[in-house]
């Protein structure tokens, strides 16, 4: 078993691995959920003598006096035992409810045998993240309608007062899974998006009701938002959109990381990269796009959004450590600020060695902080909710 180390014990929660296909030899190395981001997580921390390993939700359900997990030696994955963590780092990202129950659970069960820190806070669903910061008024300026869906006569209304289309969102989605845009051409309605495995679809409707009646169906599994369609695309008609990432550093103050532009796929309505989007460094796109003076205003305007989100979110909702703000750009440079995520991939800087450096080294450095005991206090208004949002890389 590990030795604890000197400036703290970090357990990061990830995702239940599958079992290893290559056989029963063993000889296979392992591959663990966000194996690069954890590995150079491993790596920092072994720089700042913190000891950081890796578990699962079912390894914390059969914790005792210490928890099986997996350490990085000699740039491989070693499974073994390990003390208790004095913080956890959640980047678990449950594919049902039955899988975040699991996990919801395991991390009870280990509180119950050594009170840990959690790094990391939550997010409830889009809507309500949505009112929370409606009440702020430097950021109601720059967040879009956004209402429950809530069926047929609903979407007849809004789509008079958006002729432009609306758009369509699970409550508590990720990687662009089930996102629609719903469009009104001459004589029929355009559904395109994604499915719930994240692949493309495309329909047209002659007949109002056969469309509400499909997309009442397709929305069924889940809560929805419907907001305005925005136009939000590069000049070849690409998805466009900026992910921000803010952080806490190591004397618990939120500090600014960096930016990427994404863009998506051609004929994708999102800009994810997981459903086939690419991303450059946020300043390079911005320059090209509108030149250096108005995409200097942008970043600014984004890095200043970005900080009174974390306030607002942190004031209800609880402490975090770390938030992704997604922000889409209209042809005029309108910015508007769509999304806030408490487990933000770290992908879309893979091509800002700078940003990335600091995404990898602010959440240990925020850990070693909580693990000394000087953890911030924070006015909370918590909210919880069922269906809890994830990441979206």
């Amino acid at each position: 078993m590990a030795e604890p180390a000197q400036s703290g014990i970090l357990g990061i929660l990830i995702s239940q691995r599958q079992p290893d296909r290559a056989g029963e030899s063993g000889a296979s190395p392992l591959f663990m959920p966000e194996d690069d981001f954890c590995r150079r997580l491993c790596a920092y921390g072994q720089s700042i003598g913190m000891l950081v390993y890796l578990f699962c939700a079912s390894q914390a359900a059969a914790a005792t006096e210490w928890i099986r997990g997996y350490r990085l030696a000699d740039g491989s994955w070693l499974d073994g035992r390990f003390p208790l963590p004095d913080v956890v780092y959640d980047r678990a990202l449950p594919v049902s409810g039955a899988q975040a129950r699991l996990t919801r659970e395991a991390l009870k069960t280990l509180m119950q045998r050594k009170r840990y820190v959690l790094l990391n806070g939550s997010l409830p669903g889009k809507l309500d993240v949505y009112r929370a910061m409606q009440h702020d008024d430097g950021l109601l300026r720059w967040l879009p309608d956004t209402q429950s869906y809530e069926g047929e006569r609903q979407l007849a209304k809004l789509l008079e007062r958006y002729p432009q289309g609306l758009f369509l969102k699970p409550s508590a989605g990720s990687h662009g899974k089930g996102a629609l845009r719903l469009l009104r051409l001459e004589q029929s309605w355009q559904i395109d998006g994604r499915d719930r495995h994240n692949r493309p679809l495309a329909k047209q409707f002659r007949d109002w009701s056969a469309l509400c009646g499909w997309i009442g169906r397709f929305a069924s599994a889940a809560p929805y938002v419907v907001q305005p369609c925005l136009k939000l695309t590069d000049d070849e008609g690409r998805s466009f959109d900026v992910r921000a990432l803010i952080q806490k550093d190591g004397r618990g103050r939120w500090s600014f990381t960096g930016a990427a532009v994404r863009v998506g796929g051609h004929g994708s309505v999102t800009a994810n990269l997981h459903g086939g989007g690419s991303a450059r460094i946020a300043a390079d796109a911005l320059n090209a796009r509108f030149g250096e003076a108005i995409a200097a205003e942008l970043l600014e305007r984004i890095r200043s959004v970005s900080e009174r989100s974390a306030g607002c979110l942190e004031t209800h909702f609880g402490r975090m450590a770390e938030l992704g703000l997604d922000f889409g750009i209209e042809p005029d440079g309108r910015l508007w600020l769509l999304e806030a995520n408490a487990k933000p991939g770290r992908q879309s800087f893979d091509g800002d060695a700078d940003a990335a450096e600091r995404a990898v080294r602010r959440p240990l450095d925020y850990a070693q902080l909580l693990a000394a005991g000087q953890r911030p206090v924070f006015p909370s208004t918590r909210i919880q909710r069922r269906y809890i949002q994830e990441v979206h890389p």
